[in-house]
Order: structure tokens, then C-alpha cells, then sequence
């Protein structure tokens, strides 16, 4: 008899690529699997639609938009009504977890609903916490939980304190009750740890955040103008591009800039637009046929902003791409891209993040063209090494010791 899975998101397939991976895994091993998320309303809806023709396992996902209108409108004033009352209730862990995201309140209705029995709960993202381990406490099921941000480190825009404090609480609260964390970069898993005190070391592991071998290829460039690519789900403002953007076009008959992904009219009317002459917009694509794209490029640009303190500590999925990719890693000096490159040297350059030291590395990466195109056979062969195969083994692992 097969073993069960089911994994919880509060994201779809397509903006949740971790859990889009470690899914296939489970599919791969011959576990049954389930997944439960939420439709976007958005871009990535279609993208889902194509992903999921392609994998056994049975999908369910919840609507978050206005429609049904009723089920967005009770559940947005539970959410609402649990942000003024958690005052009063700060050590409630359903009320935490109902003020900090409605996606929480649809995922316990959901699965209160859910009679199946599974072998695993699998959870990713904040809003799955509680919902995952009420879940598992009423079918006696074990649960896992994958950190792929730090999440009281985020940008909190309203009601910053008190969210953050609920954040704080249900990580201390819940997460020693999983049977096993993992997270996605060092720093992330460090900070998280530290949250919960004496933690087992036999409990938590990092899993990388890279991808299949089997999704890049290598391609020699040699085009005129050097090819720079940056890709986000959303190209949009706050991603680093404000900074990078007009340091580039000072190099612009000699730099061919490309980004790829769901562009926002006010960003590009706002700003874009005036950089147009040498910017090549791509339309989102879906994980593997965005990793064999950019083989076709020459410098991948891992320009973090540090806009709160997790995206200092994270490594995001893009440095991974271009790292199997076998492209020059143009990285700005956030703790954990510092970190990362000084355990891949050779790999990249890192870059502060002021015009001044922007254009100088800029200049650096013109000036050494010829030795970075040539040294990309060696960085795409030496990457290989690093693919999420090796990371299976460790997922393999942690599910055979629980299950």
C-alpha cells in the first residue's frame, strides 16, 4: 500500500517552486500525493493549469479572489475581527494565526473538511502552520514544516508590531511540534533556530534551494554586446532594478540588459520605459523553460536590495539558476549573497549597492569578458555538483526516517 503525502501552500504550484520540486520527489518515489493552495487570480493560474497535466497526484485549490464573494467576505471579516481582538488573545494560537493571514482561516476549513488519512503533512509558508499542525493533530498524523523565508524579518507594512509578534509566536509555539523543519538558505535556518530554545539538531536541516540538472544546458555566447538577465515573478519596483538600471545605462553600447517576467504597467511607465533603447522584456515562463533560456546569457544578476532583514539573510532561487546556468553571478552585498559566493569563488562578483561601486563593477565584468565567457564550461561542469539531486537525498532521507 502506498505511502500518503499531502502538501499545503498558501501559494500556487508555479510562485511556490520549492514545494513544486520537493512534490515531484514524492510523485518520483511512488508516494500518493496531494496538494492544496490557492488559485492567484493572477498570471501564474495558467501556468499552474499546463504544470499540473503533467504530474500524478491529485491537486485541490482554494479561491482567493472576490469570487465566491460571500466566502472572500466572511473570512475577511474573521480576519479583521481577529486583528482587534488579538490584544486580548496574544497567547491564543488560533487567533495569531487568523490575524496574520486569511489564507490560514481557508486552509482550517479546508481540512477540517478533509477526512483522508495521510502518513505526512508537508507544509510550506507562514499561513500553513497552524493549519498544518491542527490537521495533524486531529488524524494523528506527523507533520513537516519548510522555511523558506525568515518571516518576522519581513517588511510588515501595516500593524508592524503586532504582526510581527504573531509571526514570532507561531514559529516558537508550532515549530517544535513538526517533526522536522528544513530551510532554504544558512542564515534563515540560523535565525529561525534561535527562536526555539534547545532545539535538536537532529531535527532541522538545510535544503538548497537549487534545481535539477536535467533543466539547464550550456550554450556558448559570443553576441556583440554582453547579455545581463534578471527574472522575478514581477517585474516591479522595489526589486533593485531602481539602482541598477541607470548604472547599466552608462554601458548601455555595450550591454544588452533582458528581464523576464510579469512586467507592471505603473513600473514601467514610471521608470522602464526611460531605458528602453537597451532593456528587452520576456514574458514570464514556467521553471524549466526559464532555466534553459538562460543559458543564453552571459552575467546573472542577483541584485538584492536588503529591503528588511530576511532578504538579507536569503538566498533566492534566481542565484541558483544562474549558478547551474553556468553564468557570471553579479551579486550586491547582502549577508547571505556574501556568504554564498565566498563558498563558490570564481563564481561571481559581489557589488555594493551605490552607483559608484555598481559602475566599477560593472566595468570589471566589461573589462573581463573574454575570461568570463571562457570560464563558463568549467562554472556550468562545477555547478552540476550542487543540482537538487544532491538535495534529495536529504529529503529522501528525512521522509523515510519519519514515515
Amino acid at each position: 500500500m502506498n505511502r500518503k503525502l499531502i502538501f499545503i501552500s498558501k501559494d500556487n504550484l508555479t510562485t511556490n517552486p520549492r514545494l513544486l520540486k520537493e512534490l515531484k520527489l514524492a510523485v518520483k518515489l511512488g508516494y500518493e500525493v496531494d496538494f492544496v493552495g490557492f488559485n492567484s487570480g493572477n498570471w501564474s493560474d495558467k501556468i499552474d493549469e499546463e504544470i499540473i497535466k503533467t504530474i500524478d497526484a491529485n491537486f485541490h485549490y482554494i479561491p482567493i479572489t472576490r469570487k465566491p464573494f460571500f466566502q472572500w467576505f466572511v473570512n475577511s471579516i474573521i480576519e479583521k475581527i481577529s486583528q482587534k481582538i488579538y490584544p486580548i488573545f496574544k497567547e491564543n494560537l488560533k487567533i495569531n494565526s487568523y490575524a496574520h493571514s486569511k489564507r490560514s482561516i481557508l486552509l482550517n476549513k479546508h481540512l477540517r473538511k478533509n477526512n483522508k488519512k495521510y502518513d505526512l503533512i508537508i507544509a510550506h509558508t507562514l499561513p500553513t502552520l497552524f493549519p498544518a499542525y491542527k490537521f495533524a493533530k486531529k488524524t494523528n498524523t506527523k507533520f513537516t514544516f519548510d522555511i523558506e523565508d525568515y518571516h518576522p524579518g519581513e517588511n510588515v507594512a501595516k500593524d508592524t508590531n503586532n504582526e510581527k509578534a504573531r509571526r514570532e509566536f507561531l514559529m516558537k509555539n508550532l515549530l517544535p511540534k513538526a517533526s522536522f523543519i528544513t530551510y532554504a538558505s544558512p542564515l534563515i535556518g540560523e535565525h529561525s533556530i534561535k527562536l526555539l530554545n534547545n532545539y535538536p539538531k537532529n531535527k532541522h536541516l538545510l535544503i538548497n534551494n537549487c534545481f535539477s540538472e536535467t533543466e539547464f544546458q550550456f550554450h556558448e555566447n559570443n553576441s556583440e554586446k554582453i547579455k545581463f538577465v534578471w527574472f522575478s515573478q514581477n517585474i516591479a519596483a522595489g526589486r533593485g532594478l531602481e539602482l541598477l538600471v541607470p548604472a547599466i545605462e552608462k554601458f548601455k553600447d555595450k550591454i544588452e540588459l533582458h528581464l523576464i517576467g510579469n512586467l507592471y504597467t505603473n513600473f514601467n511607465d514610471n521608470f522602464l520605459s526611460k531605458y528602453s533603447d537597451f532593456i528587452k522584456i520576456h514574458k514570464p515562463l514556467p521553471q524549466k523553460e526559464l532555466n534553459l533560456k538562460l543559458s543564453e546569457f552571459d552575467v546573472g544578476l542577483a541584485i538584492e536590495p536588503g529591503k528588511d532583514f530576511n532578504n538579507k539573510i536569503a538566498v533566492s532561487n534566481k542565484i541558483w539558476a544562474y549558478l547551474q546556468s553556468g553564468l557570471y553571478v553579479f551579486a550586491t552585498d547582502t549577508l547571505a549573497q556574501v556568504r554564498f559566493l565566498d563558498e563558490n569563488k570564481n563564481f561571481g562578483i559581489i557589488s555594493g549597492q551605490n552607483n559608484k561601486e555598481l559602475i566599477n563593477s560593472i566595468q570589471k565584468i566589461i573589462n573581463n569578458i573574454s575570461e568570463i565567457r571562457k570560464n563558463k564550461q568549467t562554472r556550468f561542469d562545477t555547478a552540476q555538483k550542487l543540482s537538487w539531486e544532491n538535495e534529495t537525498n536529504k529529503l529522501t532521507e528525512i521522509w523515510n526516517s519519519i514515515l
